[in-house]
C-alpha cells in the first residue's frame, strides 16, 4: 500500500516537473491543446486522427475555431495552418522559409543536411539555383524540344506496353493486353523522364519500379511531423519497426546506393569536354572550385548524389501518386473521360499523339487536371517549415524557431473560396464560354520561394501521359471504381494501386 502512494506521488512530481519544462511560456501565441509530456501536443494529433496529419489538423483547426492553432511537437512550438488565405500568405513570407533541423531529416543522408528539400539559408540557395539552371539547360521546368520528344516517346511505348502481352518481366503490372496495375505502370516512364536529365540514360522498367516502391515505402513511413521519430529520436531504439526506424532505413539505402553506383561510374569516365546531364555539370562544377568544394564547402559528392534524388524522387513517388488519384476520379467518372476524349477528337484527332503545344487549345483536358490536383493533393501538408525570426501572424506572435505545418489541404477545400470543395467539379476552372481561367488558386505544389520546382515538369507530364491514353483508350476499373478517399498515409497520401482494364478505342 505504502509503495503504491510513494510510486503515484512520484509519478505525478515527474508529471508535474516535465509538464512544466514542456510548457514554454509564450505570450500571443495561437490557440490549441495543452502541452504533455514527452511529445507536447503530439498527442492530441494523434487522438485526432492517428494516421491522416492533415485531417487531426483539420480536426484542431475546428475544435478551437481558428486557421491558426498552436501546438507543441516535444519542446518545438508549432503552428498548424489552415485556410487558403492564411496557408498562401505563409507560403509566400521571407521569414517562413526555413526548415526543421530535425533527426529524420538527418537521419536520410546518413546524418547531415543534404539536398536541396530539407536544408535551409544560404546552402540551400546555392545548391537549388545552381541545379536549376542546369537541369532547364537539359529542359527540366520549361518548354524544351529535346525533353518534350522524350516525354512523348514515353507515352508512345507505354501505349505499345498496354496493347501488347505482357513481358515477363512486367507480371507486376499487367496481367494481359489492356489490364493494367496503376500506377504502378507509370513508374518506369516517369522515373525515366527525369533521369535522362539526371544522368543522360535510360533504365529497365522493372529496375526503376523496385527504386520507386522503396522511397514511396520511405515515405510511407513518415509524415510531415517527422512523427515520434523527430520528436523523440531514441524511441528507434525501443521499437525500431513500429515507428518506422527500420524499413526507412532499408529503403533509403536502396535509393542511395542505386545513384551512388551511378556517380562512381560517371566520376571514372567523366570528362569535361562534353557535358550531357547533370551529373557531368555538378562535377565540372567540383573541379573548378578545387577540393574545398566552394566557400561554404557545399559541392562535394554527396550532396550531388542528396542533390540528385531530391530532384529524382517526385517524379515517380508525387507524379505517380497524383496520376494515380487522377484515374481513381476518372473511373468514378467516365462522362468525364468521354468529355477529354472528344476535345481530342477536337483538337488533335488520331494521327498523331497529343503534344504541349496542344495544352492551350484543350482546356477542359486541363480543367480535369487542375481539379484533380486541387481535391487530391498527394501531399497534403507541405514539407514542414521554421520560421526565421520573431514575427507575427494572423494577429498571433511566432517567435524564431515556430515550426509550420502548412496544410494545402484544407487551402484546397476552403468554403470561403471553393464552392462544393469537396465535389469532384473540373467546370470550376472554365468560364461561362468554357475557357479556362487563367489563374490556378489551387496550392497543390506550395508557394513562394520554396515552391515546388517540379510544378512545371509535373503539369507537362500530367498533360502528356492523361492525352495520350484517353486518346487510345477508356478506362474501366476492374473491381468497382476505387474510393478516391485516401487510404494510404504516410508523407505522401493517395489510395492503393488498383487495376483497370484500357479498352481500345
Amino acid at each position: 500500500m505504502i509503495t503504491s502512494i510513494i510510486l503515484v506521488i512520484l509519478s505525478t512530481l515527474v508529471y508535474i516537473f516535465v509538464y512544466r519544462l514542456s510548457k514554454p511560456k509564450l505570450e500571443n501565441f495561437p490557440p490549441g491543446p495543452p502541452s504533455l509530456p514527452i511529445w507536447g501536443g503530439y498527442w492530441f494529433l494523434l487522438l485526432a486522427n492517428y494516421n491522416f496529419t492533415h485531417k487531426a489538423v483539420e480536426v484542431l483547426s475546428r475544435r478551437y475555431k481558428s486557421d491558426l492553432v498552436g501546438i507543441m511537437l516535444g519542446r518545438t512550438p508549432t503552428v498548424l495552418v489552415t485556410g487558403h488565405d492564411l496557408v498562401k500568405e505563409t507560403l509566400t513570407r521571407q521569414e517562413f522559409i526555413g526548415r526543421i533541423d530535425c533527426y529524420p531529416n538527418r537521419f536520410r543522408s546518413m546524418g547531415d543536411l543534404l539536398g536541396v528539400i530539407f536544408t535551409s539559408g544560404d546552402y540551400w540557395r546555392q545548391q537549388r539555383r545552381f541545379a536549376l539552371r542546369q537541369l532547364r539547360d537539359f529542359g527540366f521546368g520549361r518548354r524544351f524540344p529535346t525533353t518534350e520528344q522524350m516525354l512523348e516517346s514515353e507515352v508512345r511505348n507505354l501505349i505499345g506496353q498496354i496493347s501488347s502481352n505482357p513481358h515477363p518481366d512486367n507480371h507486376d503490372v499487367q496481367q494481359k493486353p489492356g489490364r493494367i496495375l496503376l500506377p504502378d505502370l507509370f513508374y518506369g516512364m516517369l522515373s525515366n523522364s527525369m533521369l535522362q536529365m539526371l544522368v543522360g540514360k535510360r533504365f529497365e522498367d522493372k529496375q526503376l519500379r523496385t527504386i520507386a516502391r522503396s522511397t514511396l515505402r520511405f515515405f510511407r513511413n513518415m509524415d510531415t511531423t517527422g512523427r515520434a521519430l523527430s520528436i523523440t529520436p531514441w524511441i528507434r531504439h525501443v521499437a525500431p519497426e513500429y515507428f518506422g526506424a527500420t524499413p526507412t532505413l532499408e529503403e533509403n539505402k536502396k535509393i542511395q546506393d542505386f545513384f551512388m553506383t551511378l556517380v562512381e561510374e560517371r566520376t571514372k569516365t567523366f570528362s569535361d569536354d562534353h557535358h550531357g546531364d547533370f551529373l557531368d555539370t555538378y562535377i565540372s562544377n567540383m573541379q573548378r572550385l578545387g577540393k574545398g568544394g566552394g566557400p561554404s564547402g557545399s559541392f562535394n559528392e554527396m550532396q550531388m548524389i542528396w542533390t540528385a534524388i531530391d530532384f529524382f524522387f517526385p517524379s515517380p513517388n508525387v507524379i505517380g501518386p497524383s496520376l494515380n488519384m487522377l484515374w481513381a476520379r476518372l473511373c468514378n467518372h467516365p462522362e468525364v473521360q468521354a468529355k477529354i476524349q472528344t476535345e481530342i477528337e477536337q483538337v488533335v484527332g488520331r494521327a498523331r499523339l497529343p503534344n504541349l503545344d496542344d495544352r492551350k487549345n484543350m482546356p477542359y483536358t486541363e480543367a480535369v487536371i487542375r481539379e484533380s490536383l486541387r481535391i487530391d493533393p498527394v501531399l497534403p501538408i507541405n514539407t514542414a517549415r521554421r520560421v526565421l525570426e520573431d514575427t507575427t501572424l494572423g494577429g498571433y506572435s511566432l517567435p524564431k524557431g515556430t515550426c509550420l505545418l502548412i496544410s494545402l489541404s484544407s487551402a484546397n477545400r476552403d468554403r470561403r473560396v471553393w464552392t462544393d470543395p469537396d465535389v469532384f467539379k473540373p467546370e470550376r476552372f472554365l468560364d461561362a464560354d468554357g475557357n479556362l481561367l487563367k489563374k490556378d488558386i489551387g496550392l497543390s505544389f506550395g508557394g513562394g520561394k520554396r515552391l515546388c520546382p517540379g510544378e512545371t515538369f509535373s503539369r507537362h507530364a500530367m498533360f502528356l501521359v492523361l492525352s495520350g491514353l484517353l486518346q487510345n483508350f477508356t478506362f474501366v476499373p476492374v473491381d468497382g471504381a476505387p474510393d478516391p478517399n485516401g487510404t494510404m498515409y504516410g508523407f505522401i497520401c493517395d489510395i492503393p494501386p488498383f487495376w483497370v482494364d484500357a479498352v481500345s478505342r
